[in-house]
């Protein structure tokens, strides 16, 4: 079992950081390449397409005034806060990487939020005409970290029944 002192802070902060960079820099490809309406075909399945979202996952909670942006924006940090203290208190690695990975996700996104009051949201996943929403880079990283801690706790928990019967 690795140490609470020995956990890879530097090493997760190096790929919080890549994601940060990454999901930074396809949006800023995309606003480049990509012009508003339109789509541009990537394979049979994958398409880009250029959407700003001034709300959260699947468009919930829309900024409508200045007061829901505020409040948007303050719920925002107000999390990235709690994860980011869960990524300094982890109990392993997989939740020093994961709880890393909602972080630079969040502030990918956050990032978006401040420059554009909506996040910026190109990948358009579709199989056989049924269109998922259009997410980026940070929310997949984000997802990718709430399923990395899901597993961990499934383990965990399948630990303790183990131990206890």
């Amino acid at each position: 079992m690795i140490t609470f002192k020995k956990l890879p802070k530097k090493r997760s902060l190096v790929i919080g950081t890549l994601v940060l960079i990454l999901d930074q820099f396809s949006k800023f490809w995309v606003l480049e390449h990509v012009g508003t309406g339109e789509i541009l075909h990537v394979s049979s399945c994958l398409n880009f397409m250029l959407a700003f979202n001034p709300g959260v996952t699947f468009g919930l909670l829309r900024a409508y005034s200045d007061v829901h942006y505020i409040l948007l924006v303050l719920g925002v940090c107000t999390l990235s806060c709690f994860v980011s203290i869960w990524w300094w208190k982890a109990e392993n690695a997989i939740q020093r990487y994961a709880t890393a990975i909602i972080f630079f996700g969040a502030l990918g996104n956050l990032a978006d939020r401040l420059r554009f009051r909506a996040v910026v949201d190109f990948i358009d996943f579709h199989v056989f005409g049924w269109h998922w929403y259009t997410f980026n880079l940070a929310d997949s990283a984000i997802v990718l970290g709430v399923g990395l801690l899901l597993l961990d706790n499934f383990f965990k928990a399948k630990h303790l029944k183990q131990k206890f019967y």
